[in-house]
């Protein structure tokens, strides 16, 4: 009976605790945000990440919101099978664009690209959830989880900053910018998989200690 008690315990510890976030990242390298970058090194953020991948932790409603961009380049950014579409410019998308969508729990839909001949890429291809690149490639995005943006006052679950590389190659992810809300489709979810590992393995350990000292 007492363990139990202690599954339950572990259980439903693992699960609040999963509950408090929508939105994770997996993978890739936290750095500061260099001087350079045109939005973010005066807003309360030092560091972003890049190379990672952005997930859902539950089944959620995502609104992505066109925030702005410092780039020469013509870049696009697509989610959920396409019907999200974004451009970095205002004559397609003035700053403050948004689209909704709904997005099951693991890896969102979504992907940068820039339309500009010249630097080998084109519709269909460009940096993908899922296949982000590592600090120093050729194109990659960074990510900031619980982001005020201060411009608007609004507080972002994610924000998205694309470097398509363009001109100087300068490396300073401000070339095309998505912000990110998130909200769960209901008050009961199924958590992601990697949660359930997670409470899988300490259910699993607490089952050995208690055999080794029966």
């Amino acid at each position: 009976m007492k363990f139990k008690k202690i599954i339950a315990f572990f259980v439903l510890a693992t699960l609040a605790t999963s509950a408090q976030a929508n939105l994770s990242i997996m993978g890739g390298e936290d750095v500061d945000v260099p001087m350079n970058n045109d939005f973010i090194f005066t807003d309360p953020a030092t560091q972003y990440n890049i190379g990672g991948n952005l997930f859902a932790d539950f089944n959620v409603a995502l609104t992505f919101t066109f925030l702005g961009s410092e780039a020469g380049f013509n870049n696009e950014f697509y989610a959920l099978g396409d019907s999200v579409f974004l451009s970095n410019k205002p004559a397609d998308n003035p700053v403050g664009t948004t689209f909704s969508g709904d997005s099951l729990a693991g890896l969102i839909d979504f992907r940068f690209f820039s339309l500009e001949a010249n630097n080998g890429f084109g519709p269909g291809e460009g940096i993908s959830n899922g296949g982000n690149q590592p600090v120093g490639s050729f194109q990659s995005f960074a990510t900031i989880l619980d982001f005020l943006w201060t411009r608007n006052g609004v507080t972002y679950d994610a924000v998205l900053f694309f470097d398509d590389s363009g001109f100087d190659e300068d490396d300073n992810h401000d070339d095309h910018i998505i912000g990110i809300t998130a909200t769960r489709l209901s008050t009961v979810e199924v958590p992601a998989p990697g949660v359930l590992a997670l409470v899988g393995l300490g259910l699993l350990g607490l089952r050995l200690v208690s055999r080794r000292k029966a």
